[in-house]
């Protein structure tokens, strides 16, 4: 013992530097895998239909570049102007039912670490918010950003918006875009598909609202006493609010996991926390447990009938007055989006096949899983089996990215169904064991991540990697 200490005696410096060395090369991986921070105060305005806000984004770089500045989306201002609004000609009426109404995010004050910096708005829809940063940011470190700004509310039914029954602030807070390792990756809030690429975060939020309000959101810490709402959550790709003065909620429990339902009576509440405890436990079963312990399930006012977030679905109140069995099956095609896309997410841009088509084909495992193997068949049958006897557009395949499409129709028939049709077929060569398997592996190593699309083909093996390839090119 005694030569060991005089050992270290002798070589305490060059020892003390290589810890030293070790520890700082460690610190910078652990903070290359730590997410960003995100810390939010709002106050809403009904009057005004404004919402106030104070924000701090603690944003790590992953890259191996140095950056010299920050690319942060600002999605309001892409509702500024009817030109630019994500929202096709022919769906403006049902999107504004009184008229177009201009949305924006009015920003006043950037610091970064504390100092006043320099920003610009960019890209054709002033939805990119650029901030130079005091001194290049190498990989692992974190940079403390800060916000304030005023988002200006439309009125609408589309993710972004109000209307007499709720507001809905989804993509409504600025978020860092996502940065590949060689470039940012930029996109226009397009009006088709989901135009959105993120990372996962960890998000503190304040909301203050007038006391006729409920909140509706991930994490909620309390009961919104006194009109103050705080939520507190990890790893979400995106943080999503509903209000609304009109709701009554109701909760189930499925695969220890808590679903609570916002809807305007406590019987539509409670069937729908049924219906999405139903789906969670399928889901559950069949691709693994969700770190997440809760779901939160909020009818609205939305022209798009279902929209996914992580621990948050939007869905239009129009689906709990139609007999059609419609709702069903988008609680169940949402619920899946939070392992394919909330949990595991991808480029939706690019790639949009890489979670649609696998939500879509999980919807109907559920209803095999609950109804029996002929309810699937039936619905394959019905839904599936005529897009594959139609017609293809030319230059466009399974793998195109949003820009190529010019309808939500196609974008819907190639993307969705036919991508559920891929599946289907893979499922049949790899067997069902095969094919759940691999999904179970997917789910279980890319969870908070952003798998590429061949992170996915590589699980099936070789055959199922092959038959998947023909079909994203059109070739099947």
């Amino acid at each position: 013992m005694k030569g060991v200490l005089q050992w270290v005696k002798g070589h305490y410096k060059p020892l003390a530097s290589a810890l030293l060395f070790a520890a700082l090369a460690l610190f910078l991986l652990l903070g290359a895998d730590a997410p960003d921070e995100i810390e939010i105060a709002a106050v809403y305005d009904e009057q005004d239909h404004t919402l106030q806000v104070e924000q701090t984004i603690r944003y790590v770089n992953r890259s191996e570049l140095e950056l010299d500045s920050v690319y942060l989306y600002l999605h309001a201002n892409a509702f500024a102007t009817r030109e630019r609004a994500p929202v096709l000609a022919s769906e403006l009426l049902q999107a504004y039912p009184e008229g177009f109404s201009e949305g924006y995010a009015s920003v006043e004050k950037v610091f970064v670490n504390g100092e006043t910096a320099a920003w610009a708005l960019d890209g054709p829809q002033q939805n990119l918010l650029l901030v130079a940063l005091d001194a290049p940011l190498g990989k692992g470190e974190r940079v403390e950003l800060e916000l304030s700004y005023t988002l200006q509310l439309p009125k609408n039914r589309l993710r972004f918006g109000y209307s007499e029954k709720d507001v809905r602030l989804l993509n409504a807070f600025a978020i860092p875009a996502y940065h590949d390792g060689s470039a940012w990756q930029l996109h226009e809030y397009s009006a088709i598909g989901d135009p959105f690429v993120s990372t996962v975060a960890d998000y503190t939020v304040t909301l203050q609202t007038p006391s006729s309000f409920v909140a509706a959101g991930p994490g909620l810490q309390g009961e919104g006493e006194d009109g103050v709402w705080r939520f507190k959550a990890r790893d979400l790709r995106e943080f999503a609010l509903v209000l609304c003065k009109d709701y009554c909620v109701a909760q189930a429990e499925g695969a220890g996991l808590t679903v609570r339902a916002f809807a305007y009576d406590q019987e539509d509440a409670q069937a729908l926390a049924s219906l999405g405890a139903q789906a969670v436990e399928v889901f559950s079963e069949l691709f693994g447990a969700l770190s997440q312990d809760e779901l939160l399930l909020c009818v609205g006012d939305f022209a798009l009938g279902g929209m996914e977030y992580p621990g948050l679905v939007l869905l239009d109140r129009q689906l709990l007055q139609d007999d059609d069995g419609m709702l069903e099956f988008v609680v169940a095609h949402e619920a899946a989006h939070q392992w394919w896309y909330a949990a595991v997410g991808s480029d939706q841009v690019n790639h949009p096949w890489q979670d649609e088509a696998l939500t879509e084909y999980s919807t109907l495992l559920y209803y095999e899983a609950v109804y029996g193997r002929e309810s699937m068949e039936s619905l394959y049958r019905s839904m599936i089996q005529p897009v594959l006897e139609g017609g293809a557009l030319e230059g466009v395949n399974m793998d195109s990215p949003l820009s190529a499409f010019e309808t939500n129709t196609f974008y819907d028939a190639l993307v969705y169904r036919k991508g559920a049709a891929m599946w289907h077929d893979i499922r049949v060569l790899l067997g069902n064991d095969g094919f759940l398997d691999a999904l179970r592996k997917y789910h279980r190593q890319y969870a908070g991540k952003l798998a590429p699309p061949e992170a996915l083909l590589q699980l099936l093996g070789k055959e199922g990697s092959q038959r998947a390839l023909e079909w994203i090119a059109g070739q099947r």
